[in-house]
């Protein structure tokens, strides 16, 4: 975890809503992001500053550790010279300058010190630089909302604090950066340069919720998207594949998106940074929808859905759609068709559904909120456990599960079948008859052991689950179980 420390040297925070309608509070993140840059900026620019910079603006939305007793001091109007005077000579001196209205709206909250949680650690390099930045920072908002920042280790919350957390149900409304925030700022501040500067503008806000001491944390989500943000392909025809044989089915659709959406691929499509090395942000997994989770199941892949990840800036997510809107285009009848060319003879019809009428093909029944969840789908495990030892697999399994944004569970099962009748063993190589699963030669996971696990959390935990390595390929999908504990 990373944490900056905010202490309000005045013991007051001088910044106003954008629409001027009350003093700020809590510091919304765009703000320090700000002020992180104009350290920067006063500081030569140096590139490894900047890299660190880049690197900060990828993260999610903060946790936001504050006061919660707070009083806003009303704000008299004054009227004061401006800034930036324009006109001849004499026009400009202080005297001669028209007045303007001002409001100074002022926080004053009970405790000084306000923290930023982000979730990732950053690395030695760029936690250097950011530590350089932190320290270089004289104010946040207003000039005259003077601080000391500093990157800290974790600690305990003040007893006076609350802990703000970015939630889709939030109440509250905070603005926060982005990727490209920082080359926009150059380029509204570069405007400046022989004509009127550009005032920033906020283009990305998050929808926080308040979690005081004493209270039971909001229900914990994973890092891939809810129901609205599944994309949802249903069968027509052509040649429907075997579940077993998902993955190619995945690595086709993955490469279709791709290829049709902006050039380069962006992150959020290829798992992968403009180095080309492995991203370590969530990016776009495509999952299987089969007939799987009721008495009366089959095994049958009906289709399969593209799942976003709930944290992309609003540029991200536009090139994301973009690919997909091209892969499902509009046919003579006006249907969202999709082929995924299977091989050279083989090709899988689908049609893009926003309301698909079979309960397999739902998004809801993937993205409930339960305590017990169990694998369709098998899951990867990240490395071999030693000696095929059960504990260490039940280890690999927990750190999966805090990977994808959640706590590790309390209990956690491993087999070799799933609890979900016409879903496919882990492992059936040698069953005589019985096909196994089937990997892309190239798949980095193709032989990574396989186990169905049931996991179950000592509270509620919202989906859609996928653990594991293969998760961006619809391995280690589940389902939530009953409250009995099983299906």
């Amino acid at each position: 975890m990373l944490i900056l420390e905010m202490e309000l040297l005045t013991g007051a925070y001088r910044a106003a809503l954008p629409d001027g309608s009350g003093a700020e509070w809590p510091p919304h993140p765009e703000r320090l992001f700000s002020a992180l840059v104009q350290a920067w900026g006063d500081g030569g620019r140096v590139p490894a500053e900047r890299a660190a910079l880049e690197w900060l603006e990828r993260l999610d939305p903060p946790g936001i550790e504050a006061s919660a007793l707070v009083s806003h001091r009303d704000a008299p109007t004054v009227f004061v010279p401006p800034n930036d005077p324009r006109g001849g000579d004499e026009t400009v001196l202080p005297h001669r300058r028209k007045r303007q209205a001002r409001t100074f709206e002022a926080a004053i909250p009970e405790g000084r010190l306000v923290r930023f949680r982000w979730n990732g650690d950053a690395p030695p390099e760029t936690a250097a630089a950011l530590h350089d930045l932190a320290a270089r920072i004289a104010s946040v908002g207003h000039s005259s909302s003077l601080v000391r920042c500093a990157f800290v280790q974790p600690r305990e919350m003040e007893p006076s604090s609350q802990l703000w957390l970015p939630s889709e149900r939030g109440k509250f409304s905070l603005r926060a950066s982005y990727e490209g925030r920082l080359e926009d700022l150059e380029r509204w501040f570069g405007a400046g340069e022989g004509k009127r500067t550009e005032r920033p503008r906020t283009r990305r806000v998050v929808r926080y919720e308040i979690m005081r001491q004493g209270e039971p944390s909001p229900v914990a989500r994973s890092v891939f998207g809810s129901a609205d943000d599944w994309f949802v392909f249903e069968d027509v025809g052509g040649f429907r594949p075997d579940l077993l044989a998902f993955a190619h089915v995945a690595r086709r659709v993955r490469d279709a998106l791709m290829s049709l959406g902006p050039q380069p691929p962006p992150e959020a499509l290829s798992g992968h940074e403009a180095g080309g090395g492995p991203t370590s942000r969530p990016h776009v997994a495509i999952v299987p929808l089969a007939n799987i989770g009721s008495k009366y199941g089959t095994g049958d892949l009906l289709g399969f859905a593209v799942v976003v990840p709930r944290e992309l800036t609003q540029a991200e997510r536009e090139r994301v759609l973009m690919a997909i809107a091209r892969f499902a285009a509009l046919d003579d009848e006006g249907e969202a068709v999709a082929r995924v060319r299977l091989t050279a003879e083989h090709e899988w019809l689908t049609v893009r559904s926003a309301n698909p009428s079979r309960a397999s093909l739902q998004p809801a029944r993937w993205c409930a909120s339960a305590r017990s969840w169990a694998t369709v789908t098998p899951m990867l495990l990240d490395r071999f456990p030693d000696a095929d030892d059960p504990a260490e697999a039940a280890a690999i399994v927990a750190a999966a599960c805090v990977n994808i944004g959640l706590p590790e569970p309390e209990e956690i099962e491993l087999h070799k079948h799933s609890v979900w009748p016409a879903a496919p063993s882990a492992h059936l190589r040698g069953a005589g008859r019985h096909a196994d699963w089937s990997f892309p030669a190239e798949a980095r996971f193709r032989n990574r052991p396989r186990r169905h696990v049931v996991v179950r959390f000592s509270k509620p935990v919202e989906g859609p689950l996928l653990l594991g390595a293969g998760r961006f390929f619809g391995f280690g999908l589940c389902l939530p179980l009953e409250s009995g504990g099983r299906p």
